[in-house]
């Protein structure tokens, strides 16, 4: 059984008025008093934090800022982030000498409740859920033991209106960057919107000037094309086919012999083989040199956008990730909407929300869609004209 069909039945589950009602009853007997008498605490007498993120690699990148800034305005408190194995941005973007991260897999029994014993254990002054899918749903129903900490998450679910001490509502109207501040507003973190997060060291971009500095291998020979993101099994994730060629072969007529490289995780790898050999066999004169690059890892597949000359693409976490190590990313979008979710550092979108009816579609809810209208409906040649203009300031 799948996430999304996880997520589906949990959801049904709690959006059951009968079993609400029974989860307030307990809440009430157990906790002494229900979310709203909760009183909103003085954030500096807040010591102990945890947020909670189980999805998101692009998400994790905009915690990981707000994290930060807490920790800067705040340097004494202890802040937790709770994650799976799937989102190892934290472990790359929060040095452990100020956070702590807990990795949970929300299938296992075993690991939730070794996690709950923790939480409940740490005596958090105050949560962040930052989840939005149900699957966490049992960590939630824990959180009534921790009556010491106020909890805040988003009112996506009726559950939370239960258990939770601040709900805040998603918009779809403005940045996931804005949607997160919300959850920690009591602590009045700024809201510029601004990648401030400090890089490990092998992914800072070389100094201006700094001649000493080692050029990365082939920086100027590579673009890196992330056209696929199956990662979450939802079709229209990914540039049809007909539109992966023709966007590489009108690269490769413009920037002639560059080596053009196909980025994605393994769900995606069969799609960019078919994008391979149909570039491949497509006529076009010279014929582009194309790779499939199989990271092992994140590390990995960051090395391999800061090590490029252009990034292209579509709405993925590793679209958020090559923003954070190569200022010259182009970003597509069709199922998705760029003001939810514009990296702060781009040279340029193009976007469909404002062409076809349904698009967009993916701000925190499975499409039922089963085609690919929305990025088809992607031009190419505009696209092109952009990066043209912008490679000039390469």
């Amino acid at each position: 059984m799948n996430n999304k069909k996880i997520n589906e039945i949990a959801a049904k589950l709690v959006d059951n008025v009968f079993f609400i009602k029974a989860v307030a009853f307990y809440i009430k007997s157990v906790r002494g008093r229900l979310y709203y008498a909760r009183p909103v605490p003085d954030p500096r007498a807040i010591k102990k934090i945890l947020i909670i993120k189980l999805e998101g690699m692009g998400d994790a990148v905009y915690l990981a800022e707000i994290a930060g800034r807490l920790k800067a305005k705040y340097p004494g408190i202890k802040i937790d982030i709770l994650t799976t194995a799937k989102v190892p941005v934290f472990k790359i973007l929060c040095p452990p000498d100020g956070f702590g991260i807990i990795s949970i897999n929300p299938l296992n029994i075993s690991d939730y409740y070794k996690t709950i014993k923790y939480i409940n254990g740490t005596g958090y002054d105050f949560i962040a859920d930052a989840t939005g899918m149900p699957v966490n749903v049992p960590l939630m129903l824990a959180f009534i033991k921790t009556s010491k900490s106020h909890i805040a998450g988003f009112g996506t679910l009726k559950i939370k209106k239960a258990l939770y001490d601040a709900i805040e509502d998603l918009s779809g109207d403005i940045h996931i960057f804005e949607n997160y501040l919300k959850l920690f507003k009591i602590f009045d973190i700024s809201r510029v919107k601004k990648i401030t997060i400090e890089l490990p060291e092998a992914f800072k971009a070389q100094e201006a000037g700094d001649v000493s500095a080692p050029a990365p291998p082939n920086a100027a020979k590579k673009i890196v094309l992330v056209l696929s993101s199956n990662a979450g099994g939802l079709m229209h994730r990914k540039l049809p086919l007909a539109n992966s060629v023709k966007l590489i072969k009108m690269l490769n007529e413009k920037f002639g012999d560059t080596g053009i490289s196909l980025l994605g995780g393994p769900d995606d790898y069969g799609y960019l083989e078919e994008i391979k050999k149909a570039a491949e066999n497509a006529s076009v004169k010279p014929a582009p040199v194309l790779k499939i690059e199989k990271t092992k890892n994140i590390e990995e597949a960051m090395f391999a956008l800061k090590n490029s000359f252009l990034n292209i693409c579509i709405d993925s976490g590793l679209m958020h990730l090559s923003s954070l190590v190569n200022p010259n990313t182009y970003c597509l979008f069709g199922y998705s909407d760029p003001k939810n979710s514009l990296p702060f550092n781009n040279i340029g979108f193009y976007s469909t929300s404002a062409d076809t009816a349904c698009s967009p579609c993916s701000f925190y809810r499975i499409s039922p869609c089963a085609d690919l209208k929305c990025m088809e409906a992607i031009n190419i040649d505009a696209v092109m004209e952009d990066i043209s203009v912008a490679a000039k300031n390469f």
